[in-house]
């Protein structure tokens, strides 16, 4: 298992160059003792993202963002910190410890297998005489033989055990096989080929290896496509098919088209559309959709004309919209400001020919596909025409159902502009006013948040401790690899679970206001997020986001609640944590036992008024602290500007800094007469901690 401990944290940092990582990323120009770019997080023509080697650190004083390389990484490239922490300490050279050596080589003994069977099939499709049927198919699709080897495809000959009596000759057990879903077991013992008489189509992770296979039949028989199962190696709703090879143009056209099958995919990489991937199972997931967020958030669906390629296409628009929603958009409300979701995905729909799906249109005009793509409708416009077209608009009945339905869409408009726009067709189309259109939309959202709120009451379960963190036995988890970063070459790592008990040798963890803060929303998240939503909201401050946490650790369980928050997850929080990474359980427990110390030894911060203003007063000490860090940044930078345009751009920045510092001090001096955190460095055992991930 991997230990993160400080120093191991601390050693990355000091062998790998800030200036050179993030220079991967950002074109950097010295500038005095900074080094300074285009911000790489917002849209600016003057500087004002800069890099500090003394410190190892960056900020940009126009968007506010700021950290180390760690947080940089994890920003810029949309990874977990575990991801981050392994892909830094393989360019470093820092070891880890990692997962015990059975269970790796029980890994690699399927990826062995896989590999082995990929070049089985291969052979029976290219040189047995059996694979006759299945080059004529691929003949009739139009496949060629460079992308046949591309997409490595093969052949499973029609017996029953073939491919078993081919692995076990290879020294591959009857077990191993059959956890690799490549055998079925008999009821009376011994097993059977999952696959026969079918094409094979390997499916590989983002790093290119061979984890699962799909078969496709040849002549009769249901069904007509059979994937792999769930296996150790394989995890279906977190796999694309044809990532791997699709990724780096996905970047380069910063647009991803997702169509339905595999061989839609294979045409389209063969006539040269290189951006094409498809989900693996039914629908695409929620992980599906962030895994494909970090190379593109324009998604363009090119799924079957047929009524199920339009239900499939419509549960990926919503699957989208959820998963990539924008959490903490400020928006104006009569009494004052709330914080919603907001869409930040574009998302667009290209509407096939009737009869026809993507691998038709490929294979009969690549200049339509082109155009199809390039004229996708956007999601709103497809969603209200599909509403429209399978509704009655010309009964009052009818009118009201439209409406409601396009209400959801609707509300996840952020632009004013784009809302008043689609507003005013929805009203057109229905023959009603503009004004009746927004007051049902403000209805809705208010029934939503009202809804909402109810299901966030605290429950019994909510005040029972969480289970202690797993044991230091390593599980292996479905589909655990993901991919690095893409620098060095796609840097492949091995992927294992982080640690799940702390250190009892090392020094205890000082306890910070950042983990003062976090511990009481912890416990209280049901009480404290809305109230503080609220409150900061009055005082026309920004909302509790991310950023006001700096410890890698403590902005992942910040996350992971914010999330159960929004998203009003019904299950207990601490299942809901059980869910992730083996540290950050780890450090959840830890904030919890924490938060439940700190509240014996102080009864009255069980009452809620006490509670909040506890929580608010830390939370504005936190941010004042990373004001005064930022202007210290921003004067030395403003000493070392060139050019006048730059130091115009910081001196403006400057000023808002310190306008925003004083509203901050002006806040924070509202309630520090009746509150304020009486232990600013107090320690705890280092039993309640686990090693932190940053120095």
């Amino acid at each position: 298992m991997i230990m993160v401990q400080d120093s191991v944290v601390q050693e990355i940092k000091e062998r790998l160059d800030v200036v050179t990582v993030i220079g991967r990323y950002v074109p950097l120009k010295k500038s005095g003792s900074s080094y300074k770019g285009l911000c790489p997080f917002h849209s600016e023509k003057t500087p004002s993202f800069h890099v500090f080697p003394q410190t190892g650190t960056w900020k940009c004083f126009g968007c506010g963002a700021g950290g180390d390389i760690f947080t940089f990484l994890e920003k810029r490239e949309n990874l977990p910190f575990p991801d981050v922490l392994r892909m830094l300490a393989k360019e470093a050279g820092v070891p880890l410890e990692t997962v015990k050596p059975e269970v790796k080589e029980a890994r690699q003994r399927l990826l062995d297998l896989h590999i082995l069977a990929t070049a089985y099939f291969q052979t029976n499709l290219l040189a047995s005489p059996e694979g006759q049927r299945a080059r004529a198919y691929l003949t009739q699709r139009g496949v060629s033989q460079e992308t046949i080897e591309a997409f490595q495809l093969g052949y499973a000959r029609d017996g029953w055990e073939h491919l078993i009596q081919h692995l076990t000759s290879q020294g591959f057990s009857l077990e191993e096989i059959i956890q690799a879903g490549l055998a079925i077991p008999r009821d009376m013992g011994g097993a059977y080929d999952r696959f026969r008489n079918r094409l094979i189509i390997p499916i590989r992770d983002i790093q290119g290896r061979v984890i699962a296979f799909g078969g496709r039949i040849l002549g009769d028989g249901e069904p007509k496509y059979l994937n792999s199962p769930q296996t150790p190696i394989f995890d279906k709703s977190r796999v694309i098919f044809g990532l791997d090879m699709a990724k780096r143009a996905i970047r380069a056209k910063d647009v991803v088209v997702l169509v339905e099958g595999y061989m839609d995919v294979i045409s389209a990489h063969q006539h040269g559309f290189k951006n094409v991937v498809a989900a693996m199972g039914t629908s695409i997931t929620p992980q599906q959709i962030h895994i494909l967020s970090r190379y593109s958030r324009n998604f363009v669906f090119a799924l079957d004309a047929d009524a199920a390629g339009a239900r499939a296409t419509w549960r990926g628009v919503m699957v989208v919209q959820e998963a990539l929603a924008e959490r903490g958009v400020i928006a104006p409300t009569p009494s004052g400001f709330r914080t919603e979701k907001r869409m930040l995905a574009d998302v667009s729909i290209a509407i096939m020919p009737e009869g026809q799906d993507p691998d038709d249109v490929l294979r009969q005009d690549p200049n339509q596909w082109q155009s199809l793509i390039e004229n996708a409708v956007p999601v709103v416009d497809y969603i209200i025409q599909q509403t429209a077209a399978q509704t009655d608009l010309q009964t009052a009945a009818g009118k009201s159902h439209f409406v409601a339905e396009v209400l959801p869409t609707l509300s996840k408009i952020g632009d004013a502009i784009q809302r008043r726009h689609y507003i005013g067709r929805v009203a057109s189309l229905a023959r009603v006013r503009e004004s009746d259109v927004e007051e049902a939309l403000a209805q809705y959202e208010r029934e939503q948040r009202r809804s909402a709120s109810v299901r966030r009451k605290p429950s019994a379960s909510t005040t029972s401790p969480p289970p202690l963190p797993p044991d230091s036995s390593v599980k292996v988890v479905s589909g655990a690899s993901e991919e690095p970063p893409l620098w060095r070459d796609d840097l492949q790592v091995e992927s294992a679970p982080l640690a799940t008990s702390p250190d009892l040798s090392r020094q205890p963890r000082a306890i910070g206001p950042e983990e003062h803060l976090l511990g009481l929303i912890l416990l209280h998240h049901h009480r404290l997020m809305p109230w503080l939503e609220e409150e900061l909201a009055k005082l026309e401050l920004d909302p509790l986001y991310l950023e006001d946490f700096t410890d890698s650790l403590n902005r992942a369980v910040f996350q992971i609640i914010e999330d159960y928050y929004l998203d009003e997850i019904e299950e207990d929080l601490a299942d809901f944590f059980s869910r992730f990474d083996e540290t950050i359980v780890g450090h959840f427990h830890a904030l919890w036992q924490y938060a439940q110390s700190f509240e014996q030894s102080k009864p009255k911060y069980v009452q809620l008024s006490h509670l909040q203003r506890e929580a608010i007063t830390t939370l504005l000490r936190l941010r004042l602290k990373q004001a005064r860090d930022t202007q210290q940044q921003l004067e030395l930078s403003i000493q070392e500007a060139i050019t006048s345009d730059e130091r115009g751009v910081l001196d403006r920045h400057f000023s808002e800094l310190l306008q925003r510092r004083r509203k901050l001090e002006q806040s924070l001096l509202r309630y520090s007469q009746t509150a304020h955190w009486t232990h600013p460095h107090h320690s705890f055992p280092s039993s309640y901690f686990p090693p932190t991930t940053d120095s």
